[in-house]
């Protein structure tokens, strides 16, 4: 049983074609927009800035880097597989902006540790740390994206993130990756000069922390104090999940948009600069080559996702998932394929991996947004970070395993065949839901607060 919110809230900010939610400020709206950057360079840039960590903070040599970074990264995708849901449930109870706020501060400590690492065992403090921080900060950044926009800019508003979002990796790679040869300029060591990068990390984190707290919307999604026990909202977003295929549908979408993520953040790369490398060419040039590849697929779905957030607020929310899975199977499944990946169909395969892969990104949470009632929104959405840290975990062990033993391609013909299968389970949704083409904003349940008992 379910009721619909008051509709006596002072209605939402508009900016442009884009309109927030009921009772969102302008302060809630621009705070949100510069969120959307900031916090990308707090979620990508320690792995990005891990080999130069190992080599010239820790000593590492290049040859051991697989085996310590992949251990670090099991651990850190345990921590957050345990702790998404616990956050995504404990928002609804106690308001977004806490959660988010203490998860970008926790992940800032982080990086600290990171900075003032001597050892590789400093390093698994620091990385654990860190995955704390980034288990609550990664459920608040879907959860925030539903709570965000009015029912008819889901879309639009998504759109513009996933724009932010890619200058925010821009900034972090373009920028925060020069300042060692800045520090080094000032005459400090290779290894002080990455001590006080990722100090300056630590600080920008700590920062947008507190224009968290300054700028987000507080108070819980219903502006009233929940009384159920976290035990019972999480048991709600499960029970949300067999009862509504639709975010059965998402519950898969994440899976799949997750394991992309780590897909082009990391095998793709190698299997480019391997084959570069037996082309004839060398170190830098392979990198350069699989660097001109991998740009080329982060730089199609940012130009695409304003594209997607006007087909997601056109069409069904539910064909949008469809159509975007079908694309990501065929584009990770053609470039997979390819021996020669430097080639225009290859290209083209990156075209459609980048297309597909912001597509589903952006229409999952359009799709989560609607069919998720307001009072149990961080849970269900808590569950649907714990299927994204699934997906990254099998998709890092199996398509490892078929790097090393059957095609140095095969991670990305498995995330294909993945996209595929989401995708047939999908269409059958969409099948048996009447085939819908139009989005119908009255089948919206993202107004809604559910029934439920406080046991």
């Amino acid at each position: 049983m379910s009721n619909t919110l008051s509709a006596a809230a002072a209605p939402g900010y508009r900016l442009g074609p884009i309109e927030f939610a009921t009772g969102m400020t302008g302060r809630n709206a621009w705070t949100y927009l510069y969120v959307c950057m900031a916090i990308m360079p707090v979620i990508s840039f320690l792995s990005f800035s891990q080999p130069y960590v190992l080599t010239e903070i820790i000593g590492i040599p290049p040859e051991k880097h697989g085996q310590v970074t992949g251990l670090l990264i099991t651990m850190h995708e345990i921590v957050v597989l345990l702790l998404v849901s616990f956050a995504g449930g404990l928002s609804d109870r106690v308001g977004r902006r806490p959660i988010y706020a203490a998860g970008t501060l926790i992940a800032g400590a982080g990086f600290a540790v990171y900075g003032l690492a001597n050892s590789i065992a400093d390093l698994y403090v620091g990385r654990f740390i860190y995955a704390i921080g980034l288990a609550g900060v990664g459920v608040m950044i879907a959860v925030t994206a539903a709570d965000y926009p009015a029912e008819g800019s889901r879309g639009k508003l998504a759109g513009a993130g996933g724009v932010l979002n890619g200058l925010g990796i821009g900034l972090a790679t373009a920028l925060f990756a020069a300042l060692p040869a800045v520090f080094q300029a000032q005459g400090l060591s290779s290894a002080d000069a990455g001590r006080y990068m990722l100090f300056v990390m630590a600080g920008l984190a700590a920062f947008t922390a507190l224009m968290m707290q300054w700028g987000l919307k507080g108070g819980t999604p219903t502006g009233v104090s929940a009384r159920l026990s976290l035990r019972r909202v999480i048991e709600i977003g499960i029970q949300q999940g067999r009862e509504n295929p639709k975010l059965l549908v998402c519950y898969a979408g994440s899976f799949i948009s997750r394991a992309d993520l780590t897909l082009v953040a990391t095998f793709v790369s190698l299997w480019l600069q391997r084959v570069a490398r037996d082309e004839g060419l060398d170190g830098p040039e392979a990198l350069a080559k699989a660097g001109l590849m991998f740009a080329l697929i982060q730089g199609t779905a940012l130009l695409w996702a304003p594209v997607a957030g006007w087909l997601i607020d056109r069409f069904h929310r539910l064909a949008c998932v469809v159509g975007a899975l079908l694309l990501g199977a065929v584009g990770y499944t053609l470039l997979g394929l390819q021996e020669h990946p430097f080639s225009p169909i290859g290209y083209l395969g990156c075209v459609l991996v980048g297309i597909g892969q912001m597509s589903v990104i952006l229409s999952v949470t359009g799709l989560l947004g609607q069919e998720t009632p307001v009072n149990v929104r961080g849970s269900v959405i808590g569950l649907a970070g714990f299927c994204g840290s699934v997906g990254i975990l099998v998709t890092s062990f199996v398509g490892g395993f078929l790097f090393d033993y059957w095609r140095i391609s095969g991670p990305i013909i498995l995330v294909g065949l993945a996209n595929l299968a989401a995708f047939t389970f999908a269409l059958a949704v969409w099948l048996r839901s009447g085939r819908p083409v139009r989005i119908d904003p009255t089948e919206a349940r993202s107004s809604s607060m559910l029934g439920v008992g406080a046991h």
